[in-house]
């Protein structure tokens, strides 16, 4: 496999985030071994590309994006572990709007573009979870965009507001193929509604973030001064490969509900603990066997037809795995992608994710080790931090194996 020489990371580190050096502005670099102790912290480049950028920070602040899904999914199968639901019931006990669904299919001899038939099988909290329930992300997918234009209200009225954002119709018949979309969104209201009405954000609050200490996470940015005060800029790869200051917002600071699949800010310093705990022999979130057999574990029969159409993956949150899901071996669990075999840059047993600014997260129970790369940098599976990510995770597993040796 051949993993670099001590200081060959960390000459790369220094190239990478270099002034001027058009690779990455700045990250947050952070791994933990299974007793919960970091052996990788550090801080490299500058908060964004404006001349008077200051030097980033361990404790700086990143809009997390989907790394707000692992997160929703502890929430999720918390309820599961408390009787509150099952992984494959008919969820429209609870998420009503995801009953008697259609499939939309593109048709260019339809009038409105597309045709729309009733849905077959059940939408539940597992295939929500795994993104093979059908529902998709209207921002990737023509077809909704053009169900979207014919049923209103468009897209950019509903950010925010996550239920009418997602009662779209499914993309395909629940069950029979993968397509990254707002199924933890979903389970996000599946949370607050069994927790009569509790915000998705007080429930992580009282079940994740105070138990574990985390202080710089939250839904609602413009609340917290503080942490809006150590929000990373966003920096936008430009067509000549340079790096630019992003001319949008990355997110809303401020919204009326809570996106499961990708509200949160938060830091690597906050983020990490949870991915300490997960990766600990008892961990404290979730009962060890729901862990090792539901969160950090295949959920996508061998023989299902959801696995071709998740091994293609291209763009999107996807591309940043892109190292993964170029070759056969992997897999979905409830909290992220599971790597099924050894694979160049992170071994089988790995759970993996990451979210749109090229942020970056893995934990793997059997080498007892997890890690987190942070940056916002844009678009998605941008190739230079994917590069440098890449290297950051080999270096972590070579650091593992040289304290197992």
């Amino acid at each position: 496999m051949g993993f670099s020489p001590p200081s060959d990371f960390e000459e790369v580190l220094a190239k990478s985030t270099a002034r001027d050096s058009n690779n990455v502005p700045g990250v947050v670099l952070a791994a933990v071994d299974i007793h919960g102790k970091t052996f990788y912290n550090k801080a490299a480049g500058h908060a964004g590309v404006a001349k008077d950028a200051r030097p980033m920070d361990l404790n700086d602040t990143f809009w997390i994006a989907s790394c707000t899904k692992l997160q929703t999914a502890i929430c999720a199968l918390k309820q599961v572990e408390e009787g509150l639901v099952d992984l494959d019931e008919d969820i429209s006990r609870i998420l009503p709007e995801l009953g008697d669904q259609t499939v939309i299919a593109p048709d260019d001899d339809a009038p409105d573009g597309f045709t729309l038939t009733p849905a077959k099988n059940k939408v539940t909290l597992r295939l929500l979870l795994t993104h093979t329930s059908g529902v998709g992300y209207e921002w990737m997918n023509p077809t909704l965009q053009k169900w979207r234009a014919k049923h209103g209200p468009s897209a950019d009225k509903l950010q925010g507001k996550v239920a009418a954002n997602y009662s779209t119709p499914l993309l395909f018949e629940p069950g029979t193929s993968w397509l990254y979309g707002g199924g933890i969104d979903w389970a996000g209201v599946m949370v607050e509604r069994l927790n009569d009405g509790q915000t998705l954000g007080s429930y992580m609050e009282e079940h994740i973030w105070k138990p574990l200490g985390l202080n710089s996470t939250t839904f609602h940015l413009n609340k917290h001064p503080d942490i809006k005060s150590r929000l990373v800029p966003a920096a936008m790869r430009t067509e000549d490969g340079g790096l630019e200051e992003s001319p949008a917002a990355v997110w809303l600071e401020d919204v009326d509900e809570h996106s499961g699949g990708g509200g949160l800010w938060s830091s690597v310093t906050d983020y990490i603990k949870v991915l300490a705990d997960l990766v600990k022999p008892e961990p404290t979130l979730l009962k060890k066997e729901t862990v090792e057999t539901l969160l950090a574990a295949p959920q996508i029969p061998p023989n299902s037809s959801a696995l071709e159409p998740l091994v293609g993956a291209r763009g999107g949150a996807v591309a940043a795995n892109a190292a993964a899901v170029s070759e056969p071996g992997i897999n979905y669990g409830l909290g992220g992608m599971m790597i099924t075999k050894d694979m160049e840059v992170l071994p089988k047993g790995t759970l993996s994710w990451g979210g749109l600014p090229n942020l970056k997260w893995f934990l793997n129970r059997e080498h007892g080790v997890a890690a987190m790369y942070a940056s916002q940098v844009l678009p998605p599976g941008d190739e230079k931090s994917i590069e440098l990510s890449n290297a950051f995770f080999k270096e972590v597993m070579r650091l593992t194996k040289e304290k197992a040796e």
